[in-house]
């Protein structure tokens, strides 16, 4: 993979992660406008920073992943490659 590709691909990653936390604190301040939070509100905002915070958390480590690809020279980048195919099994993801 080229130098240029995982960098890119890791500031779009970036991106998304910057995104998934400025529209999480966007919801929150708009409940808050609404005269605070009630119970129900309250669940399913704790729901929303959960299912947030494993999202970041999971691409997190990809952005890790392709740190490590991009930085690596040839030989380490065939073996990382390899590694992850072997891990995901047949049929990737």
């Amino acid at each position: 993979m080229p130098t240029q590709v995982a960098l890119v691909a890791i500031a779009g990653m970036a991106t998304f992660i910057a995104m998934l936390w400025f529209s999480h604190k966007m919801q929150a301040e708009r409940l808050r406008a609404k005269g605070g939070l009630g119970a129900e509100d309250a669940a399913r905002l704790e729901k929303i920073v959960a299912e947030t915070t494993a999202e970041i958390a999971r691409l997190r480590e990809r952005v890790q992943v392709l740190e490590r690809l991009a930085t690596d020279d040839d030989r380490k980048l065939a073996g990382e490659i390899e590694r992850l195919r072997t891990d995901r099994g047949p049929g990737g993801v």
